[in-house]
């Protein structure tokens, strides 16, 4: 896999040996997150097991995500401004990287990401088990493995930086969902800006393909644009999906009520 996307050895080799950072454990923890995410809930709605919402569980989770992900996204914009990034077409260092070290954490954050899913199944919220929350989980994961070994370096602050943050304020408005709650349902109460997350995705999306075409077209020097292209097209297929989203859940035209 590696070979495919740097045949010439350019651009790897200072995270080889990393925790985790190898081939077969991020394919083993990849495809064993499909199996049992499948597997899990087909189980449960089998049995009708009853639902559980794990409180402290879910409260330690989303403030560890908040701390977690705020700190990434400060830190990449500390390590931009000290060493003078741009929105793009930065020095790639591959023996000196400046964002290596923040790229594995970044990479671990995408493991502990995986409990999101665990809490949709143990509630046995159905809906929200969509093909996009799955390939989102998955996918990901498998794309900053790549990046952790073959781009962890120069413009992968941009795509850091910007995932983080809204990561930020996603697992904030988690937080605030598990305590506004209607009291006789149980149910979360609507909070007016949970569209205006979509559409945060959405431009954090628009803007790292941005930057990945214009690395393309000006024919950075040091920057491995079959990475680069991967990302582009990877980023474009969750705008698709996210856009549908968005769609699907906001723009609907609401049914008048019978009088």
């Amino acid at each position: 896999m590696l070979e495919l996307f740097d045949p010439e050895r350019r651009f790897g080799g200072f995270t080889n040996d990393w925790p985790l950072a190898d081939f077969d454990t991020v394919i083993l923890i990849a495809f064993g997150y499909v199996v049992v995410t499948i597997s899990a809930s087909l189980i449960l709605k089998k049995v009708n097991a009853p639902a559980v919402d794990p409180y402290t569980l879910k409260f330690f989770y989303n403030v560890s995500q908040i701390f977690l992900c705020s700190y990434c996204s400060i830190e990449a914009f500390m390590v931009a401004y000290r060493n003078s990034y741009s929105f793009a077409c930065n020095d790639y260092d591959k023996e000196d990287p400046k964002v290596a070290n923040l790229m594995w954490l970044f990479y671990i954050c995408k493991i502990w990401d995986f409990w999101d899913t665990a809490f949709i199944i143990m509630a046995q919220k159905w809906k929200q088990l969509t093909f996009l929350h799955v390939y989102h989980h998955f996918s990901v994961l498998l794309i900053c493995w790549l990046q952790l070994n073959l781009f962890y370096d120069g413009d992968i602050f941009l795509f850091i930086m910007l995932n983080a943050f809204i990561h930020t304020v996603m697992y904030s408005y988690y937080f605030i969902c598990m305590h506004t709650k209607d009291r006789k349902t149980g149910k979360s109460l609507p909070i007016w800006w949970k569209s205006y997350l979509t559409m945060m995705q959405m431009i954090q999306f628009v803007t790292l393909m941005s930057s990945g075409i214009y690395a393309y077209t000006n024919h950075c020097k040091g920057y491995n644009h079959m990475v680069s292209s991967l990302l582009v097209w990877y980023t474009a297929t969750l705008l698709f999906l996210f856009a549908l989203f968005f769609v699907h859940s906001y723009s609907k035209p609401k049914k008048e009520k019978k009088i």
